[in-house]
């Protein structure tokens, strides 16, 4: 089974200039917790959580208008999958990085979709029959969702 059975294809994203008011409605409007942070060829270059919202208001104590999705994961190393890759391969990947998304790009590496640890979970054995086996999925669930050494991250006035 190859990532494109699993992945969502309609997938929103922003830019690195995008403010984070911006990108919090987006999120709401469209019931989803991340966006993909391209370029201007539509090439992901990083990726944004709500998580990443609140904590970027709280550390840099200015409206979210003012703050920009480089400025809060700009510095992140970005882990991207294509949609012809096996779907091992992403599941291993998220465990490797400890990372619960993964864009998806096509062979010119252009954001096409994005792969979510739902999304894996909803193609195990037990969700459906097919796919891999639910240990496995067991195994990087546990690796993604263990408590791992965070960034010291400070407050900038």
């Amino acid at each position: 089974m190859n990532v494109k059975s699993a992945m969502v294809n309609n997938v929103l994203s922003c830019h690195a200039d995008t403010t984070l008011d911006s990108i919090a409605l987006m999120m709401w409007d469209n019931d989803c917790g991340s966006l993909p942070v391209v370029d201007d060829d539509n090439k992901p270059v990083g990726i944004i959580t709500d998580r990443d919202i609140a904590i970027g208001s709280a550390l840099q104590h200015r409206p979210l208008w003012e703050i920009t999705a480089e400025s809060v994961c700009g510095n992140r190393d970005l882990y991207c999958c294509k949609s012809t890759d096996d779907i091992h391969k992403a599941l291993d990947m998220m465990r490797d990085h400890a990372v619960r998304r993964l864009p998806v790009v096509n062979s010119k590496g252009k954001l096409v979709g994005i792969v979510s640890l739902g999304d894996l979970v909803a193609c195990t054995d037990a969700a459906k029959g097919a796919g891999f086996p639910f240990g496995e999925m067991a195994g990087m669930l546990s690796a993604v969702s263990s408590h791992h050494t965070q960034p010291k991250l400070t407050a900038t006035a």
